[in-house]
């Protein structure tokens, strides 16, 4: 594991890298390419990811506490016990992902423009209430 804790990797090109459990919290990741990027257990805490493409990334249990995620594309990524406390997902696409145990108490999410369509076991996540109910009544509870 190495730190990049606050490195700038704005619009870095990285696909397919293997970050898995880097701690790069507080880190500018802006429109940076990681589709499939290995980032298990990785340290996103703070770190911004504003326009990031990360189709397909493998972001199983890593912290995005605090991350802003605004307009990142994270479709088909497993996001399987993933933390977003306190991320601000504003128009962040998750589509066909898998939230099974991923965190989102706390998160700024805008459910109008929120697109989880295709997502595996987003009623297994973590929700605050209103937003499950608001996503419920968007996708449907099944």
């Amino acid at each position: 594991m190495s730190e990049t804790e606050g490195r700038n990797l704005a619009g870095a090109n990285m696909p397919n890298a293997d970050l898995r459990g880097e701690i790069l919290s507080g880190a500018d990741l802006s429109n940076a390419f990681l589709m499939q990027a290995d980032m298990l257990n990785c340290d996103l805490s703070g770190a911004n990811l504003k326009n990031a493409i990360l189709n397909g990334a493998d972001l199983t249990d890593a912290d995005l506490s605090g991350a802003s995620l605004v307009g990142a594309d994270l479709t088909r990524a497993r996001l399987r016990g993933t933390l977003f406390s306190g991320a601000d997902l504003t128009g962040a696409k998750l589509a066909q992902t898998d939230l099974q145990g991923a965190d989102f108490r706390g998160a700024k999410i805008d459910v109008e423009n929120f697109d989880i369509s295709g997502a595996r076991a987003w009623q297994n996540a973590s929700w605050d209430e209103p937003v499950l109910e608001a996503l419920k009544a968007k996708f449907g509870s099944k």
